[in-house]
């Protein structure tokens, strides 16, 4: 198993249980998790990926920090949330979770993507991510949610 994805799954059940929600691991469904009430969950984990731009006005290099999360086959689509781990190193502790709904993973060809942005993580908008991705930031109350009334 990918060293990334075992530990953002690991992560995820920690902050599950943290909260008194359990779920049990499956395979071979194209999901990760699924909850006593028969939610399911897929984790995704990415470390980060760095955008460059120049500015003629200034005349400087700017970096943007992103990460991007994928989801590959249909299969994976067959879940009730998506639940992104952005990691800064695999040494380090999640930076967050983004709580995603299935809804929120736009068709772009063969694969389904998301990305969330440095921006994101510390709550703020930004007219050049298009979307306000930072509204997710650790919502487990969603989750908790359909947990409850499932």
């Amino acid at each position: 198993m990918n060293t990334l994805a075992h530990l953002g799954e690991s992560w995820v059940q920690l902050e599950l249980a943290k909260r008194d929600y359990y779920v049990s691991k499956v395979h071979n469904v194209g999901f990760d998790f699924l909850g006593e009430n028969g939610l399911k969950l897929e984790v995704k984990s990415a470390l980060p990926s760095k955008n460059r731009k120049f500015s003629k006005k200034v005349n400087k290099c700017y970096e943007y920090t992103h990460w991007q999360f994928r989801v590959t086959t249909k299969k994976q689509q067959n879940t009730d949330y998506f639940i992104c781990v952005p990691f800064e190193t695999l040494s380090k502790c999640p930076l967050g979770y983004f709580v995603f709904p299935k809804e929120e993973f736009k068709t772009l060809g063969r694969s389904d993507m998301i990305t969330v942005f440095e921006s994101d993580l510390k709550g703020v908008f930004k007219t050049k991510n298009k979307t306000d991705r930072h509204q997710y930031l650790n919502k487990w109350q969603d989750v908790i949610q359909k947990f409850i009334n499932q």
